[in-house]
């Protein structure tokens, strides 16, 4: 098994037929490319914790934040639905992570916040998941 939370939720995403609809395969991990194409999705781990000393059944939990980037608002808030519902039907399931997997147990939606900056006509939607995983 692997430990790659971040890998096995792009692999996640990108597998996904709504999302890749929309953004095709434009699930990128942590940043954008220097010239993005719009709409595209940033999957960034915030943190990993694994309480070694206590945890005699093997779970770490992770929070992962999905970004989606659109140049409209309504793009972005669907794309970040999308999100939701696709990691939603990911519990108690592997998801492949390179040539290895994750197992998850369980995810914790904790909902989606609009970013918007009037600047610059892109539109954004931060939503994070604490996931829990077999890190053994």
């Amino acid at each position: 098994m692997s430990n790659d939370v971040a890998l096995a939720v792009v692999t996640a995403l990108r597998a996904d037929t709504a999302i890749s609809a929309l953004v095709v395969a434009r699930v990128h991990r942590r940043v954008l490319p220097i010239d993005p194409v719009f709409p595209a999705i940033t999957v960034t781990q915030i943190d990993d914790i694994a309480d070694m000393d206590t945890n005699t059944i093997g779970y770490a939990s992770t929070r992962i934040q999905c970004t989606t980037w659109a140049s409209s608002d309504g793009v972005a808030q669907v794309l970040s639905s999308l999100i939701r519902t696709s990691m939603h039907r990911t519990v108690n399931s592997l998801l492949t992570a390179g040539s290895d997997g994750v197992y998850v147990v369980s995810i914790k939606d904790a909902g989606s916040r609009p970013d918007v900056n009037p600047d610059i006509p892109l539109y954004m939607y931060h939503r994070d998941f604490m996931i829990t995983y077999d890190y053994k």
